[in-house]
């Protein structure tokens, strides 16, 4: 008699609308912390201040700023995103009984600093542009001789990129639940869903921005679906054998989640998609 053979156990998936509120939370408070406590403070920190307070770009005042402490400011948004991966996958070291949606917005949050700051050195080393960019704004301006500064970029970017996927599956593996193949679609899709959330709250706040379309290109695309793609991969490195048991990532509905996330992502959104300029 022929046998299927078992794709293993598939644990459940958390609520739906739950998580597509928890993953915009969690890019829209990632881009935040980038542009405006990394950018815009250190603009104001160094002596000058933001021309355009953007949802994803800042304009800081260069004329009271000297080369260096131009430079500083263009390092600041991804420092901030590196710190915030580093604080979130410690405060989930240290908090092992979170609830799946605290555990999740948190390991989400800490997943895209870490993959928006190894994403900005690939970006930057490719094009030249963004924050570690060559041009008069990146960081690297005026590096020569720059193609060589820019592949050396682009590698370190790559290899960092794949580590912090690594790091953002060791983080995760403990709390996905099932096996085998199973356990994997699960993983999968609920990342997708967050990929797909941010990309989606992405564009839609960056079409209000006056600049046009080439700021939805370059900064909010780039930044979401770009800077982030590594949540579509990431998850086929989870051990197909184990069978974790328990709630796993499950998480039932809750309007507490979600209300946070429409008051949070309205309001970023309608006062910086717009751009402020103070």
């Amino acid at each position: 008699m022929n046998t299927v053979p078992d794709s293993g156990a598939a644990p459940r998936l958390p609520d739906r609308l739950t998580l597509i509120a928890i993953s915009a939370l969690a890019y829209v408070v990632a881009v935040a912390l980038h542009e405006h406590f990394g950018h815009a403070f250190t603009c104001v920190a160094l002596g000058s201040h933001p021309t355009e307070l953007g949802a994803y770009y800042i304009n800081c005042d260069d004329a009271r700023l000297s080369s260096l402490r131009i430079r500083l400011v263009e390092l600041a948004g991804p420092f901030v995103s590196v710190m915030t991966g580093v604080v979130c996958f410690a405060l989930l070291r240290r908090l092992p009984r979170l609830s799946g949606a605290g555990f999740y917005f948190l390991w989400l949050l800490g997943a895209l600093g870490l993959m928006d700051a190894a994403g900005y050195a690939v970006f930057s080393g490719a094009s030249g542009q963004g924050d570690l960019g060559t041009t008069r704004e990146g960081a690297l301006y005026g590096a020569t001789p720059e193609w060589l500064w820019r592949v050396g970029l682009f590698a370190v970017g790559a290899v960092t990129y794949r580590w912090v996927m690594r790091i953002a599956v060791a983080a995760i593996e403990p709390r996905v639940s099932g096996s085998g193949d199973g356990r994997i679609r699960s993983a999968r899709l609920t990342a997708l869903t967050s990929y797909l959330t941010g990309g989606a709250v992405a564009v839609l706040i960056g079409l209000l921005n006056p600049q046009g379309v080439v700021i939805v290109v370059l900064s909010s695309i780039a930044s979401s679906l770009g800077g982030t793609i590594g949540l579509l991969f990431m998850m086929q490195w989870l051990k197909r054998q184990p069978d974790v048991q328990g709630p796993g990532l499950y998480f039932a509905r809750s309007w507490s989640w979600i209300t946070i996330a429409v008051v949070v992502t309205v309001t970023y959104a309608a006062i910086f998609g717009p751009t402020l300029r103070p």
